[in-house]
């Protein structure tokens, strides 16, 4: 018989765990189900709560995307040859990954996907081993350096940013950290080793990898599951304008100054400290030499045990 471990962030305001935990236990306690929770206040107990093999159990997260993602970093530590499966339930953090995967936004109808579920499906992420500090990250998305990183690290620093409501005002804030970090960001050097070559970059002000989650119904080559590289360099106001058209237009491939490789290992090197940026968690200012590898990991749900109704609800 199926055992659930839920881990529910208390104490996350934005994601509202523990109102959602009361909302969707009642369909666990209907079907009879076991399960244990634990109440997670800090990050640090998921590694400790870890160090023992959770047997036979799948493990539930309710809270933010960096709860769920350290959950499957713990995990891993384990070395299992099969390893534990995960699942969450959608909170206001985690909905985009669950839009992305196929797993309602709704909790309840989230519910209905995972209870029924017989076996895991595989979701692709990225894993970053940081080489000067010996640390590992997961990203489900999206991971940058200087300009993108500096500009959130600029919004989210600002007084103001937990009291705008309307979306004009919150732009208006969005565009003032930009602007501030085109003017205040410096040009840094990039290393990369792609396929055993390497590029030198010069005056970079912005680095960005990319992960689109996809789910499989088996395991895959991580080869098959290419990471989106992109580098910017020489930029100003007039070319950030540029880009920003481009992007819109989805044709930055034909600017000079937009450099992009794809592929599923990538190592890359600054040379200088810079702001860092994970699922949009702020990284400390460091210097940064990275290995970057695509993999997948087992979630248990299933994606097509959904109504027309509830797909469009």
């Amino acid at each position: 018989m199926r055992k659930f471990l839920f881990l529910v962030e208390a104490k996350n305001k934005i994601s509202n765990a523990a109102a959602i935990w009361k909302s969707v236990k009642p369909f666990f306690e209907k079907e009879t189900i076991s399960y244990q929770t634990k109440i997670i206040n800090k990050l640090d107990q998921v590694a400790s709560l870890f160090k023992t093999d959770p047997a036979d159990q799948i493990v539930v997260t309710i809270g933010s995307l960096k709860l769920l993602l350290h959950t499957i970093l713990s995990l891993q530590a384990l070395g299992k040859k099969t390893p534990t499966p995960v699942a969450f339930i959608p909170t206001k953090e985690t909905r985009h990954l669950a839009k992305t995967i196929g797993l309602s936004e709704n909790p309840d109808i989230a519910v209905k996907q995972i209870i029924p579920a017989f076996q895991p499906v595989y979701v692709n992420l990225a894993q970053i081993e940081e080489m000067n500090h010996q640390g590992r990250w997961i990203f489900s998305h999206d991971f940058s350096l200087g300009l993108g990183a500096y500009a959130s690290n600029i919004v989210k620093d600002n007084s103001l940013a937990g009291h705008l409501k309307p979306a004009p005002l919150k732009k208006s804030l969005h565009l003032y950290g930009r602007l501030t970090a085109i003017v205040d960001q410096e040009p840094f050097n990039v290393t990369l080793r792609l396929n055993r070559k390497y590029y030198f970059f010069k005056h970079v002000f912005a680095v960005k990898m990319s992960s689109q989650p996809k789910v499989f119904d088996n395991p895959t080559d991580p080869a098959a599951l290419p990471l989106q590289l992109e580098i910017i360099t020489n930029l100003n106001f007039f070319t950030f304008l540029l880009y920003d058209i481009c992007r819109r237009l989805r044709l930055t491939r034909y600017l000079p100054f937009s450099h992009q490789f794809t592929d599923s290992q990538i190592q890359l090197t600054t040379n200088s400290l810079e702001f860092g940026e994970l699922d949009n968690q702020q990284l400390r200012n460091q210097f940064y030499d990275l290995m970057v590898k695509s993999f997948q990991y087992p979630f248990w749900f299933d994606p097509d045990n959904l109504s027309l109704t509830e797909k469009n609800s």
